[in-house]
């Protein structure tokens, strides 16, 4: 059983992205990183033992909520007491929402070692047991079944459960994440699940037990797996009004694959040689694919290319890099030189990854 502050999934959430005022938030969250570790350092881990020894965790909740709420007050965290003689868990999670991902992965690389008594994640894990309980509700996990839709690169769920007609509000959402992590574990839910529905009534004959989405999803995972492990980059094809499209990107497009890397970069590159539709020509496609090879190399690890989008004369470079560096006037410097036109940057803070969502798919 998880012991802790964990907040309900929120099922969206309006950030102000605002240059000055991520820059800000990140100081101020890395310090109060350094903060919540120094106390754990200092009598929080002692007193968090003696807690979970005594039966009674709860009487740490409260200061544990606030140095978590001051790295940012979206995030959740929880205590998996010891199983089976392994350590006990300290989880500090982004609970679903994209942008807050790499403030829980700052808060693990700051983590002490894991010992025997006591392990840390950023991630929940699934959890063992029957049933889970929310808003005093039993939710059996053996009464839920899901309607899968499988795309490209993620699955869009509809959960049926009974339980959910007790419910009220966006309380049934809610729950369906929570089955969905309960089950399958927060890593596969937030990299390979899109859209997640909720529904109380019978489902139809194309369902399957909730047991069966982690295999479902394994399979969706090594589907998107190159013969090295790395991530697969697909090819998508679309009309637009402006002529067809072709983009390639690398899979899975999630803020989780890189939460370092919390500032998007759009390179949009025009090319002189092109073709009837739209597309480079074969005079312009070694320059382009040169020019994407110089700008990551460029990068040296503060950054990665996870797509790039070609339609009417024009190639859009999507790169997401770490907002404390110099990535993005890295890239500016390394563009300059393009000989086919005018090269247009544009910066963007998005720890989220929203700018590339529309390829996901």
């Amino acid at each position: 059983m998880a012991i802790g502050a964990a907040r309900p999934r929120q099922l969206s959430r309006s950030l102000d992205f605002s240059g000055v005022r991520i820059e800000t938030a990140r100081l101020r969250s890395d310090r109060a990183v350094t903060t919540f570790w120094r106390w754990w350092a200092e009598g929080g881990r002692r007193r968090a033992t003696a807690a979970l020894a005594s039966g009674d965790a709860r009487r740490v909740v409260p200061e544990i909520t606030a140095l978590v709420e001051a790295i940012d007050p979206g995030l959740s965290w929880e205590f998996v007491p010891a199983v089976d003689g392994g350590p006990h868990r300290l989880t500090v999670t982004a609970a679903g929402v994209p942008e807050l991902r790499g403030a829980a992965r700052r808060w693990l690389a700051a983590a002490p070692a894991a010992d025997g008594t006591w392990s840390y994640a950023d991630l929940r894990e699934p959890v063992r047991g029957r049933a889970m309980y929310f808003r005093e509700h039993r939710l059996a996990f053996d009464e839920a079944e899901v309607v899968v839709d499988p795309g490209l690169s993620r699955a869009d769920v509809t959960v049926h459960h009974p339980g959910f007609a007790a419910l009220a509000g966006a309380d049934a959402s809610i729950a369906a994440y929570l089955l969905l992590d309960a089950l399958c574990g927060e890593e596969q839910v937030e990299t390979w699940v899109g859209l997640i529905r909720a529904n109380a009534t019978a489902p139809g004959d194309d369902a399957v037990p909730l047991a069966d989405l982690p295999r479902i999803l394994t399979e969706l995972a090594a589907d998107n797996t190159d013969e090295l492990g790395d991530p697969a980059w697909q090819i998508l094809h679309g009309d637009t009004c402006n002529g067809p499209l072709v983009a390639v990107v690398r899979v899975p497009l999630v803020s989780l694959s890189a939460p370092q890397f919390d500032r998007h970069v759009a390179v949009d590159v025009p090319y002189a040689d092109v073709e009837g539709g739209g597309l480079p020509g074969p005079l312009s496609l070694p320059g382009l694919r040169d020019l994407e090879d110089h700008l990551v190399e460029r990068l040296e690890g503060t950054g990665e290319c996870v797509g790039a989008e070609s339609c009417d004369g024009s190639r859009l470079l999507h790169f997401y890099v770490d907002s404390t560096s110099p990535a993005h006037e890295q890239l500016r410097a390394a563009a300059c030189g393009w000989d086919q036109g005018e090269v247009t940057i544009t910066v963007t803070d998005d720890p989220g990854w929203r700018k590339v969502q529309h390829l996901r798919v």
